[in-house]
């Protein structure tokens, strides 16, 4: 009796034993796999930028007039000053666009790991889950709404990314809930075909992603745009004195938040048109 008793003690213990194994072998293999999804989303980012990226700086007499300009307070928005060193870069998009022609744009945020293309697709849900190269990856890629036009010419362009763990994609967004960070880095820039544009940070909340209603494209007039900023400035993580005026346009930045179920955290900023290729002709709709 007492050896069969020690057999059952020793079937379960071995039983367990071996689950545990499976279990630990299992979540091994997800955590490897995980990282190795980083890891080719990081190279062909990568890539990618070693590709497109160019220096705009021709001279040391263009920069060290570009940093007089701004050191004495000049409008950056009257398109005749040029952005800090740090953002005398621009992309060259008749590469970008032979690597994909769903490529508008390329987002960058100074202090954050924000640095990547913005595409745009038929609808919100292919680049979820699709690297710029169509590779399926868990980073998915930054992506324009499709009901955008894509050219940032509306008054409101969404874009959407992953809060990924690591950082990556919109990860780092979630700094901006803090006011000493806003203050040190109230801007980004965005590349585009058109032109480029510094991004004037304005408002970041928190936002119900079970209803999409708390986002606008388009709206019917002034008034109701101007509006449509002060009810996000009300809310905001950080306050800004960014003003906003009846003709500008906006981005918003949205990406997963885990503060209640299903949160949204939402950056928006106003673009102030830098310079223009030579074949740019934006204009408001």
């Amino acid at each position: 009796m007492k050896q069969e008793q020690k057999k059952r003690r020793f079937g379960w213990r071995g039983f367990l034993l071996c689950l545990f194994g499976l279990i630990f072998l299992a979540s091994t293999g997800v955590t490897a796999w995980v990282l190795l999804s980083h890891h080719k989303a990081d190279v062909a980012i990568q890539e990618l930028r070693d590709l497109a990226r160019k220096s705009s700086v021709d001279s040391g007499e263009t920069m060290a007039g570009a940093d007089a300009a701004l050191s004495e307070g000049e409008d950056v928005s009257d398109g005749d000053v040029q952005p800090p060193l740090d953002r005398q870069i621009s992309m060259d998009f008749s590469e970008l666009q032979q690597v994909n022609g769903d490529i508008i744009g390329w987002l960058y945020g100074e202090g954050t790991n924000i640095d990547y293309p913005v595409l745009r697709a038929e609808d919100n849900d292919y680049y979820l889950e699709h690297l710029y190269n169509g590779e399926v990856n868990a980073n998915g890629s930054l992506f324009a709404d499709f009901r955008n036009r894509g050219d940032f010419s509306d008054r409101n362009t969404v874009i959407y990314g992953h809060h990924m763990a690591n950082g990556a994609m919109f990860g780092s967004l979630e700094l901006y809930r803090d006011q000493d960070f806003y203050e040190t880095v109230p801007t980004m820039m965005l590349y585009t075909p058109e032109g480029d544009y510094l991004v004037e940070l304005i408002s970041g909340t928190h936002e119900n992603g079970y209803d999409d209603g708390f986002m606008s494209f388009e709206f019917e007039s002034d008034e109701e745009f101007l509006q449509y900023v002060d009810s996000f400035r009300a809310r905001s993580t950080f306050q800004s004195d960014v003003v906003v005026k009846p003709g500008d346009r906006l981005i918003s930045l949205c990406t997963c938040a885990y503060v209640f179920d299903n949160a949204r955290y939402m950056v928006i900023g106003r673009l102030v048109e830098l310079y223009e290729t030579e074949e740019a002709d934006t204009q408001l709709p």
